[in-house]
C-alpha cells in the first residue's frame, strides 16, 4: 500500500512527465496495433491474389500486362511508398506483368497514355489530378478501337472518384482500400462511368485549347475556395476544415460571386441527334475470371427525341456553383446546382461546417446533357476546379459522354 501511494505521489509532483509519458505509451500501443492488423490484412490479401497466380495459363499467350502511371509525389510523395508497400506485391502475386511508369510533371500522364502501346489495361496510381490526366490523355487518343480498362490505386491527396469506387479511410481502412482496389483488377471486376468532355468555346480571342475530360466535379466558388486552402492549417489534424471555413469565411480573396449564363439541352436517353456509337472494345485476354459484361449499344437510329434539340438559357448569380454527373433511373444527365447568393459570416461557416458533415449540398437547378457556360466577367485570379484541378475561368461547352471509361471496382 505504501508502495502505491509513493507512486502516487509520485506521478502527482511530476504530473508534466506523466502526461507527456502517458501520451508516448499510448501512441505507441496504438501504432503497434495498426501495424498488427494491416500486416494480418495484407497475409490474407496475398494469400487470396497468389491463386490466381498459380493459375494456368494458355500456352500461346503471355501473363496479364497491365501499365502503372505513378506519381510519386502524390499525397506529399507518399503515393510511391504505399504504392510499392500495399499494391505492388498483390499484383505481382497474381501474376501480373506489371510496367510502372512515373509521371515527371504536370500534364506528363495525359502525354504517357496518349502514346501507350502494348498494354492491356492501365492503372493510375495516385490522386483525382493524375486520374483525370490519364483519362483526358486516353480520350484524346484516335485508335478508339483499343480503349484500356482502367483501375484507380486512390494514393493521393484528394480520391474522389476512389473512394466512390472503393470506400475507404485513415490508417487500416486505408489499406483495406488499397487491398480492394487491387483485387478488383485482379479479378477483373468492370463497371462503366460518364465522362465529362470540356471543350474551350472560340472566343476570337485566342487559340481553343484541347478538350479535357472530367469524372465527378466541375465546381466554382468561395466554398471550394475555402476548402482548397485547407491544408494550410494542417497543425489543426482532422479539424483542419472546420478550421479554414472559420479563417477564410470573412476573406475578400473568395470569388463570393459566380455569375454567367448557360444554354444546355435536357438529358436525353439516347437518339440520333447525341448518340455515338462506342466502338466495340476487342481484347485477346479475359484476364482470370472471364467477363462477360460488355458496352452499352444503343441504336440512334431507331430513336427519335424532338425535346432533344431543345436549346434552354438560365442566367445566374450565385456564391457556389457545381456540376455533377448523375445517373436516375437509368438516364444519365448533368446536374448543375447552385447555392445562394450572399451569405453572412455565421451563415457561411455554419453551412461549410454542415457540407463537411454530409448534411447539406448545393440545390440542384437544372439537369442537362450538354451545357454552355459563359461566365459574365473573365478575372485572372478566379479559378474554377475540374476534378479538384485548377483553370482559369473561361467560356466553356460542357459535353455529357455517358459510359464512355470502364473501371475496375467492388463486385455488385
Amino acid at each position: 500500500m505504501e508502495r502505491i501511494i509513493k507512486i502516487g505521489k509520485t506521478l502527482r509532483n511530476n504530473w508534466k512527465k506523466s502526461v507527456f509519458g502517458a501520451f508516448v505509451v499510448y501512441y505507441g500501443a496504438s501504432t503497434l496495433k495498426e501495424r498488427y492488423q494491416i500486416n494480418i490484412l495484407m497475409r490474407a490479401a496475398c494469400k487470396e491474389a497468389a491463386k490466381y497466380g498459380d493459375a494456368l495459363i494458355p500456352i500461346d499467350r503471355n501473363p496479364t500486362l497491365v501499365t502503372v502511371i505513378l506519381n510519386p509525389v502524390a499525397n506529399k510523395r507518399k503515393a510511391k511508398k504505399d504504392y510499392e508497400k500495399y499494391c505492388e506485391p498483390l499484383l505481382l502475386l497474381a501474376g501480373l506483368q506489371v510496367d510502372v511508369i512515373q509521371t515527371t510533371s504536370e500534364g506528363n500522364a495525359k502525354e504517357v497514355v496518349e502514346t501507350l502501346r502494348g498494354t492491356e489495361a492501365i492503372i493510375v496510381a495516385g490522386g483525382d489530378g493524375t486520374l483525370s490526366e490519364t483519362v483526358t490523355g486516353l480520350l484524346r487518343r484516335n485508335d478508339e478501337a483499343n480503349r484500356f480498362p482502367l483501375g484507380v490505386l486512390p494514393l493521393g491527396r484528394t480520391n474522389s472518384l476512389g473512394n466512390i469506387l472503393f470506400p475507404g479511410g485513415e490508417g487500416v481502412e486505408k489499406v483495406k482500400q488499397l487491398i480492394q482496389a487491387c483485387m478488383a483488377i485482379i479479378e477483373n471486376n468492370t463497371t462503366w462511368k460518364d465522362v465529362m468532355k470540356i471543350e474551350p468555346i472560340d472566343t476570337g480571342d485566342e487559340t481553343p485549347n484541347k478538350p479535357v475530360y472530367a469524372l465527378t466535379s466541375i465546381e466554382w466558388g468561395a466554398f471550394r475556395d475555402t476548402l482548397s486552402k485547407k491544408d494550410k492549417y494542417w497543425i489543426y489534424g482532422p479539424l483542419r476544415g472546420y478550421v479554414s471555413y472559420i479563417f477564410n469565411g470573412y476573406k475578400n480573396s473568395l470569388c463570393w460571386e459566380c455569375s454567367g449564363s448557360l444554354k444546355y439541352s435536357p438529358p436525353c436517353h439516347g437518339c440520333e441527334n447525341c448518340v455515338t456509337k462506342k466502338p466495340e472494345i476487342k481484347r485477346k485476354w479475359a484476364f482470370f475470371i472471364p467477363n462477360t459484361q460488355a458496352a452499352p449499344q444503343l441504336e440512334p437510329k431507331s430513336i427519335t427525341n424532338p425535346e432533344c434539340a431543345v436549346i434552354n438559357e438560365l442566367c445566374f448569380k450565385s456564391t457556389d456553383f457545381r456540376i455533377q454527373p448523375q445517373v436516375n433511373d437509368g438516364l444519365s444527365a448533368l446536374s448543375v446546382g447552385l447555392g445562394k447568393n450572399k451569405y453572412t459570416y455565421t451563415e457561411f461557416v455554419s453551412e461549410g461546417w454542415r457540407r463537411l458533415n454530409g448534411e447539406s449540398d448545393t440545390p440542384e437547378v437544372i439537369k442537362a446533357r450538354t451545357i454552355e457556360l459563359r461566365p459574365l466577367e473573365n478575372k485572372s485570379d478566379v479559378v474554377i476546379a475540374i476534378d479538384q484541378e485548377e483553370f482559369d475561368v473561361k467560356p466553356v461547352k460542357i459535353t455529357l459522354l455517358p459510359k464512355m471509361v470502364k473501371f475496375f471496382c467492388k463486385p455488385e
